[in-house]
């Protein structure tokens, strides 16, 4: 830790500005020590074979199937509570204007 100190003793003493903001340092980094650069050693990446390619492919067109199975089954679904909620709406609309006719015929009757 002492090294460090005095390191900054020299880069202050160096070029130190001092402003109303703050103190301005003017540092310069020696070269590296060595030149060597590390050598990066990755294992070489196995190319697909045939056969992988074609499991992974129809693997996809099985999830893409399945999802559009899927799909189609929810879409279903809704078409099939869209009917009944048509087929409710009728049926009490159906019976709405059967009360309103007979609404309909009392009230001339009274006037």
């Amino acid at each position: 830790m002492p090294e460090i100190g005095k390191k900054i003793e020299k880069a202050e003493s160096a070029d130190c500005e001092e402003k109303p903001g703050g103190v301005k340092f003017q540092v310069i980094l020696e070269d590296a020590k060595t030149s060597d650069v590390p050598e990066m050693r990755s294992p070489p990446t196995p190319s697909p074979s045939v056969e992988d390619i074609e499991l992974k492919l129809k693997a996809a067109e099985d999830r893409r199937k399945s999802m559009e199975a899927s799909a189609l089954e929810k879409l279903a679904e809704k078409e099939k509570r869209a009917e009944e909620v048509r087929a409710k709406k009728a049926s009490l609309k159906g019976e709405n204007s059967l009360d309103n006719g007979d609404a309909e015929d009392q009230e001339p009757a009274k006037k």
